[in-house]
């Protein structure tokens, strides 16, 4: 792909406005760009109302309301992950509580089958991997796929409405409506929406285990401005614990690139006195932003009693703002409830030196994370 010039922006208050200014910065005709994945035919290469219809398909299935009705369920499935974690005094946190945690969640909301969730987490790897042995086709292959499986299982849910309630059973019959009063290719748009439902699986899990295991390492091996472990200082005051997510979704990037989706500029524009020509590449960079001084002072600080910290970035901002936020932000914090609760000495169980990120993805994540209990 030949180069060309783009524009890193990191001022939270400039990020901000190209994400939620979609008239000026749109995503189309930045898809594809190098290090950054393909996201054709997703909600992520989205603007205006296309992105409208897609998103409305699930109505208000992750609003903060809905995600409060089943803290029960979550909170019920982290405590026995967690019990049945240290059965051996030592646990990998990725493996044993990050990564089953969100995908049975996601997969219970959503409504996939037990036995099926896994072949997700096989799929949004192909999907998203950079690794240099994954070709275009096994992407593709990994999209096709999920839209092969998601299709049938719409299908099975439009003819049978009398199943019990859940999002996918709301895509279906939300898609069904669409297909009716959209003129033009019913193929194509049952692709999309398809690709749409099976996307959401991939996005409900994947970013989360990944914040939730990276927030573990950090919790335990930094200290606050007293000199306190961080995990510590929640075990005294586990009150803290919501705003400690939020500083944990501030200072951790959850991506191996600074900036979230590339846009490109429709009209000639201006961001912090710097001249930006129509059609050039623009670079969010949401990560950069989440550490800007004049947004949060101190930034490099990890506070858990900082005002304003859920300002962050994290989930991006404006019409492509995560849909998944409200379920993440619960899972996090009943996840961190659960383990100071129950484990409050907690340690890391290897050497933080040693601990390794994955490379298969974009998805900044430790490959493995060791923590243990200290034996009586």
């Amino acid at each position: 792909m030949p180069s060309e010039v783009a524009y890193l922006v990191k001022g939270h208050a400039e990020v901000r406005r190209i994400l939620q200014n979609e008239a000026t910065f749109r995503r189309a005709g930045a898809d594809g760009i190098d290090h950054f994945p393909s996201t054709a035919a997703t909600v992520a290469a989205m603007d205006g109302d296309e992105l409208r219809r897609m998103r409305g398909l699930l109505g208000n299935a992750f609003a903060p309301a809905r995600m409060a009705r089943v803290r029960r369920a979550v909170e019920a499935l982290t405590d026995q992950l967690v019990r049945d974690m240290f059965a051996d005094g030592t646990a990998d946190a990725v493996e044993m509580l990050a990564l089953p945690l969100t995908l049975q969640v996601i997969g219970e909301i959503m409504g996939i089958p037990p036995a099926d969730r896994l072949r997700f987490a096989g799929w949004g790897d192909r999907y998203l991997s950079i690794h240099p042995d994954t070709s275009d086709a096994d992407s593709r292959s990994a999209v096709e796929e999920m839209v092969a499986y998601m299709g049938e299982h719409i299908a099975d849910r439009l003819a049978h409405p009398d199943r019990p309630s859940d999002v996918l059973g709301a895509i279906a019959v939300n898609g069904a409506a669409l297909i009716a009063a959209e003129p033009g290719d019913a193929h194509d748009l049952q692709v999309r929406i398809a690709l749409f439902a099976a996307t959401l699986v991939v996005a409900g899990w994947e970013t989360t285990a990944a914040i939730l295991s990276s927030s573990l390492l950090r919790l335990l091996t930094a200290h606050n401005a007293d000199g306190q472990l961080l995990y510590q200082e929640l075990v005294d005051h586990p009150t803290r614990i919501a705003t400690a997510v939020e500083e944990m979704l501030r200072t951790i990037p959850v991506s191996m690139l600074d900036s979230t989706l590339p846009r490109r500029a429709v009209s000639d524009t201006e961001l912090a006195g710097v001249r930006i020509p129509a059609g050039s590449l623009v670079l969010p960079g949401t990560d950069l932003g989440n550490r800007d001084p004049d947004a949060f002072p101190e930034p490099n600080r990890i506070d858990f009693q900082r005002r304003g910290a859920n300002r962050h970035l994290a989930f991006g901002a404006g019409p492509h703002f995560c849909l998944g936020a409200p379920l993440a932000r619960l899972e996090l914090n009943v996840a961190l409830e659960t383990l100071v609760r129950l484990v409050p000495d907690l340690e890391l169980g290897q050497p933080p030196e040693t601990v390794l990120f994955s490379a298969a993805t974009t998805i900044r994540r430790p490959k493995s994370l060791l923590i243990r209990r200290p034996s009586p």
